[in-house]
């Protein structure tokens, strides 16, 4: 059987991975990209725990977002412990827990400079994603597949389109309306639901 962490990440950080698993216990999935979010961590039954993050990232977005929700299930861990309610999804304990799990990692043995350098920079005060920190982001993207190819004239960053303009994403048309955070509040021109979509996601414009 093909050992999940050694397929996705990057080699020296294998082993850690394994010890965050066996020692916060919780089911880990690998699963098919989604548009609205990069992994994520629920509370099952049973108060279970489990941990998905999308099969399509390259090494280091999916180690970045692997121990981002490992630290979401430290968090519920010692909020069972202490017996606490639950606490704000990304707030301070989330923080603390993240920054504390990403310590060992930040070295160039496992990161390239390119991305290390803004990465500490993120992880000085980190975001409820990477795409809040334009730098970070537009490094990690150096590494996706396809990267160096050249980049179609109509393909731009969602937060490159004018409010109130028409774009195409996975062969749906949008409106673009307004900047929440992280994400743009877009309504879909067929349904006429809305939908909150990731300012940097790449979508094609000069649709017909």
């Amino acid at each position: 059987m093909t050992d999940v962490f050694t397929t996705h990440i990057p080699p020296m950080a294998v082993e850690y991975c394994h010890q965050l698993l066996q020692y916060y216990k919780f089911r880990f999935r690998v699963v098919k990209p989604r548009r609205t979010r990069l992994g994520d961590f629920r509370v099952l039954p049973l108060n279970q725990t489990q941990i998905t993050v999308n099969a399509n990232l390259n090494p280091y977005s999916f180690l970045i977002t692997y121990v981002h929700e490992v630290a979401h299930a430290a968090v519920h861990q010692q909020s069972i412990i202490q017996r606490r309610r639950r606490l704000k999804p990304h707030g301070k304990a989330w923080q603390t827990a993240f920054q504390q799990l990403m310590q060992p990692l930040l070295i160039e043995a496992i990161f390239p400079a390119i991305i290390l350098r803004p990465l500490k920079h993120y992880m000085a005060n980190p975001g409820a994603t990477t795409y809040s920190h334009p730098e970070l982001m537009l490094a990690l993207r150096q590494f996706d597949a396809g990267a160096n190819e050249a980049v179609p004239t109509n393909r731009v960053l969602l937060s490159d389109v004018l409010e109130g303009d028409v774009f195409q994403l996975a062969q749906k048309t949008y409106v673009r309306g307004t900047l929440r955070r992280t994400r743009v509040v877009c309504k879909e021109v067929k349904s006429g639901k809305s939908y909150a979509i990731l300012a940097h996601a790449w979508v094609n414009i000069n649709v017909d």
